[in-house]
């Protein structure tokens, strides 16, 4: 099986990914800060290589024959202020770049990379892997960047970048639908904007399926970026309505003025996944919703 060096293993997604990727039969070593919380995969790190950011690059590529990178870390800050310039461009551009150098070095063959639907222009909806680049922050910008630098090698080795729309599932960051079930079950009050906003929830188990496809998939060379949604646009309304459904109560919203920092509406086109790597959500909105549920509902 191929060796894959993973990035963010500790992370929401990241620890899903090690586990399917242990699960398959893959051998990983992760990439993980020396400060990293490892809370979320524990149980899983007697069975991975775990080298640390405060060790040489080069000793977690020496002698292990290393296939491929899945490159999931990330430094994250919707409005940036100016001290996070640094960390963000060095998180975002720099490390990554290190990495595929250091890989192309030791024979990497694939570089699977992760950004987001912040940098597209979304003006036209669905969106496409085609339409134009706009980041909406800084964070997008550092994204375009490394996609932009990885994409100059790509023929060198095979590259990819998973464009992910609205995640969610277990062991997820404080986000929207983790919130809302959090709340929902300790009965707190929520204050959110007029719920009118449309995204595109992707739930993770389906997102874990897209990199595996993507991992074994001979049906591109070169570089290629692919939406990762669920390709339906669902309103904050909605999906505050699936979670009542499921737990089978009102929760308790006041509902306030539209909300200036958001996407009106996007979601996701995802003809080129499906053609391409054989891939497709398999979760509807009310199964990922009700599986995350359970996790939060058993994790109280």
């Amino acid at each position: 099986m191929k060796h894959i060096l993973l990035t963010g293993a500790t992370g929401f997604l990241g620890s899903h990914l090690l586990e399917a990727l242990l699960t398959q039969g893959y051998k990983v070593t992760i990439l993980k800060r020396s400060t990293s919380d490892t809370w979320r995969i524990d149980h899983l790190l007697k069975n991975v290589s775990v080298h640390n950011d405060n060790e040489s690059l080069e000793l977690a590529f020496e002698g292990k024959a290393i296939d491929t990178v899945i490159h999931l870390a990330t430094c994250y800050r919707k409005f940036e202020e100016t001290s996070d310039i640094e960390e963000m461009t060095k998180a975002n551009i720099a490390f990554p770049s290190e990495v595929l150098i250091q890989g192309i070095k030791h024979g990497l063959k694939h570089f699977i990379n992760t950004g987001s639907y912040f940098e597209y222009d979304c003006s036209a909806q669905p969106v496409i892997e085609s339409a134009t680049l706009k980041p909406f922050n800084y964070y997008a910008s550092t994204k375009i960047a490394f996609d932009s630098i990885l994409k100059s090698y790509s023929k060198t080795l095979k590259a990819s970048t998973m464009r992910l729309f609205s995640p969610y599932g277990e062991k997820d960051n404080n986000k929207l639908i983790p919130m809302l079930i959090k709340k929902a079950l300790s009965g707190e009050r929520l204050d959110l904007s007029e719920g009118f906003q449309k995204i595109d929830p992707i739930y993770a188990g389906d997102i874990i399926d897209a990199y595996l496809k993507c991992l074994t998939s001979d049906d591109y060379t070169g570089y290629e970026a692919f939406n990762i949604g669920s390709g339906q646009a669902y309103s904050i309304r909605d999906i505050v309505s699936v979670i009542e459904e499921q737990l089978g109560k009102r929760l308790d919203i006041t509902w306030g003025d539209r909300s200036l920092n958001d996407y009106e509406c996007v979601y996701a086109g995802i003809d080129k996944a499906r053609d391409i790597l054989s891939w497709n959500p398999t979760h509807t909105l009310k199964k990922g919703i009700s599986k995350t549920i359970e996790y939060y509902r058993s994790d109280t």
